[in-house]
């Protein structure tokens, strides 16, 4: 496979600009959020992140629960179980504490993961 192939394959889409995060920097929610689209976190979530769509938790983002979401990318703070469906993708500077099961992963340099993962199997409950 080229390089452009491979690239392609795990390229994330583009997220809104952090001012248009569903939980912008200093917000806190707590309870269960449906993700049907590219969501963006820069705030603290407390409870489930559960949906078909992308979730990006950017790097003021904290989320303390479990994700069940086709796309995760973390660059924040995650303590919790992530079921990606799709694939996660765990960003330098990330802090993740918790279970991956997803059927691609990227760990990028500089990221911190306690836990165990499934790799390569779809993840549907």
């Amino acid at each position: 496979m080229s390089q452009d192939a491979k690239n392609q394959r795990t390229k994330f889409p583009e997220f809104p600009a952090s001012e248009e995060a569903l939980v912008p920097d200093g917000g806190v929610f707590e309870g269960q959020v449906a993700v049907a689209g590219p969501t963006r976190i820069d705030g603290i979530v407390r409870g489930r992140l559960r949906g078909p769509g992308t979730l990006l938790i950017g790097r003021t983002g904290r989320v303390e629960g479990q994700i069940d979401c086709a796309e995760v990318v973390a660059q924040g703070v995650v303590i919790g179980p992530i079921n990606a469906e799709q694939r996660a993708c765990l960003d330098a500077g990330s802090h993740f504490e918790g279970d991956l099961a997803a059927p691609v992963l990227q760990v990028h340099d500089d990221a911190v993961w306690i836990g165990q993962a499934r790799i390569g199997q779809p993840t549907r409950d």
